[in-house]
């Protein structure tokens, strides 16, 4: 009878130490209520290209036939359409059994330029989502299209903290209203989502109102408390730092000395932050934290956005992501991958939005950690590697003209995955060139010396740099 009972109590400890908890995280919206469907007049399809014909030249030779619909344009941003059919397919796919969603930025188009009517595109999408979820939290950053971070065009952060107030305790807004950054504590399992105002610490932003130095002091008070109380932390912001793989040249995420403050942030935290989520790129990919020894040591993942458009030639499928966590612990064990293909899909019905792909079953991952990341990326340095072209496909969510990806291209990945430093990225991929054009040394050159070689010289690289 004693054995029976202990094997009931062992089964109920394993059972609540390994709750099952789902959430969404949908990203880069940029709704844009001016957009309207083809017509004879392409400049009437959205503003975007309306302006430079030479950009719609070439926007026309890059789109996919029969893109131009009710649903979108892979060179406009998101009609309503496609706003509503993502909620609904969210609500249809996994909708009552979730703990919450994150909603990281960017909600509203650049071509919607009335202060006013972002605003109320800002209400419309808050509204949406409310009514959806009625039963669920929604935990919402800044992107730097929103109307709380434009300069000129913006509305205070009191405001957007009133119709986000349905979400947010009195202790959050007090933050949020304060610099637009805030965290809750989920105290029935110890997770804290930390939810950022990555704006301060871009480049290019001039906000007064907007200190970056004070928020990086309140997250590291965060993070000290977080330890001291055993908590694990989720750290949600529309930008991580590190350069965009897509477009190298474009300007960087964080200002430098940010970027070096927040990492140090990173490193000395890693052991309780079990997850960064980010937006602002549009493709879907994933960021590397190593410690001063080189030792991996956390992860950032970028969801791909709702919008098609990110800027002329480069363009993706819409894309939401649907997170699996331990809820008692807060680990993430694994993600869905869902897309729409404007191409052939018409109505927006939430069958529309198919399994692009689970992470775990996509890498053949048994855990998602740093160090099982770190040896997918390691990979991408590989002739053939078949995990690179996984990564690639998925990079722009299927969309089959940006699949081609040479040697340049591969090492831009490789070391935007690796490095989120500025200037050791720009090494990496130095070192990188040498190291692939090893791969594409003349047939006489042994294939398994090339890849042992191509590994030697990134290993003296990595001890190089740290």
């Amino acid at each position: 009878m004693l054995f029976f009972a202990f094997i009931i109590c062992v089964t109920a400890i394993t059972t609540a130490s390994s709750r099952i908890g789902y959430f969404w995280h949908i990203t880069d919206i940029q709704y844009d209520a001016n957009y309207v469907t083809a017509t004879d007049d392409y400049a009437k399809n959205c503003k975007q290209s309306s302006d430079d014909l030479e950009l719609m030249i070439a926007v026309e030779r890059r789109r996919p036939t029969n893109s131009r619909g009710t649903l979108g344009d892979y060179a406009c941003d998101s009609p309503w359409s496609l706003v509503k059919s993502a909620v609904r397919a969210m609500k249809e796919k996994h909708g009552d059994n979730i703990e919450f969603i994150l909603w990281s930025g960017d909600s509203v188009s650049l071509d919607v330029n009335d202060a006013s009517a972002r605003v109320v595109a800002i209400q419309n999408v808050t509204n949406l989502l409310s009514h959806t979820f009625s039963s669920q939290f929604v935990f919402p950053v800044l992107g730097h299209d929103d109307p709380g971070a434009l300069l000129g065009q913006r509305i205070g952060y009191t405001e957007l903290g009133y119709y986000w107030r349905q979400w947010l305790p009195t202790d959050a807004i007090q933050t949020f209203n304060k610099g637009g950054y805030y965290t809750i504590e989920q105290k029935s399992n110890k997770l804290r989502i930390i939810a950022l105002n990555s704006n301060a610490f871009t480049s290019y932003e001039n906000d007064e109102d907007v200190n970056p130095n004070e928020q990086l002091a309140w997250l590291e008070r965060i993070l000290l408390k977080s330890a001291k109380n055993k908590e694990t932390v989720y750290l949600v912001s529309h930008k991580c730092p590190g350069v965009n793989e897509r477009d190298p040249d474009e300007a960087p995420k964080f200002h430098d000395k940010y970027s070096s403050k927040y990492l140090q942030l990173i490193r000395r935290y890693a052991n309780i932050i079990v997850g960064q989520f980010c937006g602002d790129l549009h493709s879907d990919t994933f960021r590397i934290v190593y410690d001063h020894n080189k030792r991996p040591v956390s992860w950032m993942m970028m969801s791909p956005s709702l919008t098609p458009s990110k800027s002329p030639g480069i363009s993706n499928n819409p894309g939401l992501r649907l997170y699996k966590f331990n809820i008692n612990s807060g680990h993430i064990l694994d993600y869905t991958q869902y897309y729409i293909d404007l191409e052939t899909s018409t109505n927006g019905s939430p069958d529309d939005w198919r399994v692009e792909y689970n992470l775990t079953q996509y890498y053949g991952l048994h855990e998602i950690t740093p160090r099982s990341l770190h040896e997918v990326a390691e990979t991408f340095q590989l002739d053939n590697s078949i995990q690179f072209d996984r990564y690639i496909e998925a990079n722009s969510v299927r969309l089959h003209q940006s699949r081609e990806c040479n040697l340049e291209c591969r090492r831009m990945h490789y070391c935007a995955v690796r490095e989120l430093d500025y200037s050791r990225f720009h090494s990496c991929v130095e070192t990188a060139a040498e190291a692939l054009s090893v791969s594409a040394s003349p047939p006489h050159c042994h294939t398994l010396f090339a890849a042992v070689l191509l590994v030697a010289i990134a290993l003296v690289h990595q001890r190089q740099q740290y």
